[in-house]
């Protein structure tokens, strides 16, 4: 009897954990057509409303977003149309040697309360505000100290920008380990792990809580990978409406030879409200493990670039997308081709890629 009793009470733990589990769905890439979207460095992606979303180009002469029509099947998901329908946006105050603002944007958030946008850029490692016209207003984001750009590894600053309206909330986070907090992933590291902070702010834009969440390592180190470029870090991440979050964990694995390559994409769930939130005083190498949030990944998937296959792809960009007819959410990705850039006669693709969470 009581072997009996072990076995219900198995069977009901495993049965309470499928249920918790959060499935998905992950859908073969949609090619977005040159002549309808033309190629950029699009870097974050948001919806506005309808099939209305912004995205922003982090290598443009002025600073602003595109907003781009993404039509969908409302059954199955599939993207049945997209066309870029215009760029909004205001002379950029400081610009690099090439003429291109030094801002360097990188995440995009849309906030229907004051129908306005929030802009990211790893240049500034600010937050600003524009209009809907695309010109700053002269407000930000509250952001703390710490992420300071003299606390900022160069190039692996700002690059997620959210809000949910239904929580309230905008958050952001850094690519990957502030100086401060400790070692980073790279060619010559590939088995760190890296600590980011993921910092939220109210609807006055000013900051709330602050969460210390711990990245897989790339997976080239368990390859016996020597890469020639390794780019390891969270490239974006997504508010739910019942305030958990999506991180978007992205690794570029470039080799030697330059075969091979590849881009790896995780996504994992964290939830802010079971999990300890903390300040800036305790660099995150000192941090207690438990004091990271727990995560459980939702899926992962691998775009290529060999002789045999040319659908590589470097997601820089999520944001949450329609519920479909029978009440599943959609998330969209969108990635960074470099202006469509071209090496060895192969020019990348721009993609937009749909995930389903059932």
């Amino acid at each position: 009897m009581r072997h009996l009793r072990l076995l219900l009470l198995f069977l009901l733990t495993l049965a309470s954990i499928q249920m918790m589990a959060q499935r998905t769905i992950a859908l073969r890439q949609h090619k977005l057509q040159p002549d309808q979207v033309p190629p950029a460095n699009y870097s974050g992606i948001c919806r506005v409303s309808g099939d209305t979303y912004a995205l922003v180009s982090d290598q443009e002469k002025e600073d602003g977003f595109y907003l781009m029509s993404i039509s969908m099947d409302s059954e199955t998901g599939k993207i049945t149309d997209a066309r870029r329908i215009g760029y909004r946006s205001s002379p950029s105050k400081k610009v690099d040697k090439t003429g291109m603002s030094v801002r360097d944007l990188e995440g995009i958030a849309y906030h229907p309360i004051t129908k306005s946008f929030f802009l990211g850029g790893e240049g500034d490692e600010e937050v600003l505000e524009y209009d809907s016209i695309g010109r700053p207003t002269g407000r930000r984001l509250d952001m703390p100290q710490v992420f300071s750009i003299d606390n900022i590894r160069v190039n692996l600053g700002i690059e997620s920008l959210t809000y949910n309206n239904a929580t309230h909330r905008f958050w952001t986070t850094t690519e990957s380990t502030l100086k401060s907090d400790g070692e980073t992933a790279d060619k010559n590291n590939p088995t760190v792990r890296n600590r980011l902070r993921l910092q939220s702010f109210n609807d006055n834009l000013l900051r709330e809580q602050q969460f210390a969440y711990l990245m897989e390592a790339p997976i080239c180190a368990n390859m016996g990978k020597h890469p020639k470029t390794l780019i390891h870090g969270v490239s974006d991440i997504c508010a739910l409406d019942d305030g958990r979050l999506i991180v978007m964990e992205r690794e570029i694995y470039v080799s030697k030879k330059n075969m091979n390559n590849y881009v790896n994409v995780r996504l994992f769930m964290v939830d802010p409200s079971t999990s300890h939130s903390i300040d800036e005083r305790t660099p995150l190498s000192q941090q207690s493990p438990s004091v990271f949030m727990q995560k459980k990944e939702l899926c992962a998937f691998k775009t290529k670039g060999s002789i045999t296959r040319r659908n590589i792809a470097n997601y820089e960009g999520i944001c949450l997308g329609p519920k479909l007819n029978d009440g599943r959410q959609t998330l969209l990705l969108i990635n960074d081709t470099q202006n469509g850039m071209t090496k060895h006669g192969i020019r990348l693709k721009e993609y937009i890629k749909v995930i389903i969470l059932e």
